[in-house]
């Protein structure tokens, strides 16, 4: 796909360049659009007005609380404001968006967007169907400008090292992923209760024909790592899950709260993955929290957001850590979209790297609500 900036923008900056022979690409400013300004949508807009160079020229929310929070924390540039996202694809003075609202929105948006020639950070899921999918692809490949996924865990630096020595043996060939996502629950208190607080906030995010169920919303990230790891995409999924709390729903109805998929890459890897909101805390055997391990011919690797340890097959050499001691966990992929569109160069979370971790979810949860196995190619959609 293009990423080039259109003619008009061309001859501003090399107008710009001349009247200052000291700007640098990172001095060139970048105008930029939010739609959905809700907890994460702001998350991001609080990222970019940190960002160098950077205007907020739109910001566009349904919410008008959301949107006046927005609005005041970015007074500096005075945006305009609006309710309707599709007036934001013909402002002239926008040339990236953020889309930040509710995942069953993702798809449309994101493609539009592209298709008006803006740079789009979309957060995951990149869609919710393998047709959403399919449409954002199609309008990437026609696009002259370029999408970055919201799948974080790509920009943490502890995650990159860990996984590069994966990739170049640190455990030889490599044959399973175990990962998990398993969090404790907390006993209800009234309407106080933190659970309560957000169904009301997010009410889309438990129907599950808005958010695509736990799986595809949540554990997203979780499997783009596993996808990341294992250096491929898998050709098939097997799993089961349900609501179990407060008693057994059959999955498709309401939101998932366990379950477990089992996939088969291509290059014959297999990953099983599990999530699961009623891990007792203080269940150390099995410890919470989300984590990774890669098991290989030479031993295993374990890796959280901010640690990796390689364990020798044997146990001949103790368990070694494989980070630097000043291995960031810093979060990083807001700075990389806005240093992607001025060096022009595409984002490692690209358009590609959003489609096969939403296809990759997409097929666990068919999987799970059909009850058997579900292979890639039934999904339909060439990435």
């Amino acid at each position: 796909m293009g990423n080039y900036l259109d003619r008009r923008r061309l001859i501003l900056s090399g107008a710009a360049v001349a009247a200052s022979p000291s700007m640098t690409a990172q001095d060139q400013e970048i105008r930029t659009a939010f739609i959905g300004v809700g907890v994460r949508g702001g998350s991001l807009l609080k990222q970019a007005i940190g960002q160098q160079a950077v205007r907020i020229s739109a910001i566009c929310d349904i919410n008008g609380q959301a949107r006046d929070e927005a609005l005041s924390l970015c007074v500096r540039d005075n945006p305009k404001s609006f309710t309707e996202w599709r007036a934001v694809l013909d402002l002239k003075d926008v040339d990236a968006v953020f889309i930040g609202t509710p995942c069953d929105l993702h798809a449309e948006m994101a493609a539009a967007c592209l298709e008006a020639g803006k740079y789009v950070y979309c957060e995951k899921p990149l869609a919710i169907t393998a047709e959403g999918v399919g449409r954002v692809l199609q309008a990437a490949r026609r696009s002259r400008a370029f999408l970055q996924i919201g799948q974080q865990l790509r920009y943490f630096p502890s995650m990159r090292e860990a996984i590069r020595q994966i990739h170049e043996g640190i455990a030889g060939k490599t044959y399973i992923i175990k990962a998990h996502r398993h969090g404790g629950r907390s006993r209800p208190r009234g309407s106080d209760a933190p659970a309560a607080r957000q169904a009301v906030r997010t009410a889309w995010y438990a129907d599950v024909k808005r958010s695509g169920d736990l799986i595809v919303e949540n554990a997203v990230h979780n499997i783009d790592a596993c996808n990341w790891i294992a250096n491929s995409r898998p050709v098939s999924a097997y799993g089961h899950g349900k609501k179990y709390f407060p008693q057994p729903v059959p999955p498709g109805k309401v939101m998932m709260d366990g379950f477990s998929v089992e996939y088969i890459y291509e290059n014959d890897m297999h990953c099983d993955y599990s999530q699961i909101s009623f891990h007792p805390r203080h269940l150390k055997t099995l410890p919470s929290g989300m984590w990774y391990t890669v098991f290989g011919e030479k031993g295993s690797v374990y890796l959280t957001h901010s640690s990796a340890t390689f364990y020798d097959l044997f146990a001949e050499s103790e368990p070694r850590n494989l980070l630097p001691e000043n291995a960031s966990e810093r979060d990083t992929a807001t700075a990389d979209f806005f240093a992607c569109i001025r060096e022009k160069r595409q984002p490692f979370a690209d358009v590609r790297v959003g489609a096969v971790a939403a296809l990759t979810a997409i097929m666990g949860r068919e999987a799970i609500y059909k009850g058997r196995s579900v292979s890639w190619k039934e999904l339909g959609v060439e990435v």
